[in-house]
């Protein structure tokens, strides 16, 4: 029996939706979990019906006594609102996170956790933002020789200040077309292919829609790609089965990625590769210290048979239950309980020790104002 376990989902994100999927199915499997629902405007609910998918079409409407709740740093608490204030208050003993994108997957949400000493399923809040930037995660792949398609950063504000320098030093640095992403995006929303640089300008200014920080890899166009992920049971990284991703588009959409049926009879992949991307998947997976499930996506160049790690999904949706082929969904939310606890635990290192620095400041202070 999990006492106190609350499912937080929803939040400010184009993600928002698809969260709310991911905590449908853990709710449905995991009844005795307490839902905290985060509306699109960042503010928490608890409520009597949220375990009701049908009432997420018109929350206002349809939710039935809802009541707003809060975080109170510094203990593991959620303070509930009445009559304009906060009193009542729930004692959380962990926080299972569906929160998909911005706000709930970047680290934002986990640094508050951290800070009521709440324990959680999902990895730091360091590890969470490094994984939700692809810039900075680019970055982590170069340095430790991870094989990552060859890439350019770009900042917007740069970009406006000099287009036809910038579009010079992308046509230089990498070959067309390219794949342009939003940084800090998720699921392939805002993502745009450019064939040559007169489509440049269109394209950037496309994705500076959804961040100013724009990652450009050059694109392939022949490749296979690939879905694995990690999570830590038993105090050991469990490695999941290897998926082949069936797209339809140039990319791998968000319609296809979230919208239609994942099958866990995934067809035949040659034994090396699946050897080659398991082996991967670990080590990316230890290499940015995560925690809870993340799914690893990569990508196979068919051209040169050259396999790359695309990136890290932190919080993936439906907690990527379905690559696990052994493991029953409910099991894989108890493991993530049990960990995460655990975790809680080993990280209660000394933050805060006694010393004599305010009694040696005061004694000069005080001397100083006699002079």
């Amino acid at each position: 029996m999990n006492n106190n376990v609350y499912v937080f989902y929803g939040g400010e994100s184009v993600e928002h939706d698809i969260s709310i999927i991911t905590a449908m199915q853990v709710l449905r499997v995991c009844p005795d979990l307490i839902p905290v629902y985060i509306g699109r405007n960042g503010v928490m609910h608890i409520a009597e019906n949220l375990k009701d998918v049908k009432i997420y079409s018109n929350f206002e409407k349809l939710a039935k006594g809802v009541k707003d709740v809060t975080f109170i740093t510094g203990k593991p608490y959620l303070a509930i609102k009445k009559n304009g204030k906060y009193s009542k208050f729930l004692p959380v003993s962990f926080a299972l996170l569906c929160t998909h994108g911005k706000f709930g997957e970047d680290g934002e949400l986990q640094g508050i956790l951290d800070s009521c000493h709440i324990p959680y399923s999902s990895s730091n809040s360091i590890s969470s933002a490094l994984c939700m930037d692809k810039i900075f995660m680019k970055d982590i792949f170069v340095s430790r020789k991870i094989p990552s398609v060859k890439s350019y950063p770009l900042f917007y504000e740069d970009y406006l200040k000099n287009k036809d320098r910038v579009k010079k030093d992308i046509a230089k640095e990498i070959d067309f077309p390219l794949i342009l992403k939003p940084a800090r995006l998720g699921s392939s929303i805002g993502i745009r292919v450019c064939e040559s640089v007169d489509e440049l300008e269109k394209a950037i200014d496309f994705c500076a829609k959804f961040d100013n920080r724009i990652l450009l890899e050059k694109y392939l166009s022949e490749i296979d790609e690939y879905n694995c992920a990690c999570v830590y049971m038993n105090d050991e990284p469990l490695v999941s089965d290897v998926q082949k991703v069936e797209k339809s588009s140039q990319f791998f959409s968000f319609e296809e990625k979230y919208l239609k049926n994942h099958d866990k009879n995934d067809e035949k992949i040659e034994k090396n590769l699946k050897k080659q991307i398991k082996m991967l998947a670990c080590k990316v997976y230890k290499i940015f210290n995560c925690f809870g499930v993340v799914r690893i996506d990569f990508i196979l160049d068919k051209k040169n048979q050259k396999l790359y790690v695309n990136e890290l999904n932190n919080i993936p949706g439906s907690l990527a239950f379905y690559l696990f082929k052994d493991l029953k969904f409910k099991d894989l939310i108890n493991c993530l309980i049990e960990e995460g606890k655990l975790r809680r635990i080993r990280e209660q290192f000394v933050s805060a020790y006694d010393s004599e620095a305010l009694a040696v400041f005061e004694k000069i202070n005080l001397e100083m104002v006699k002079k």
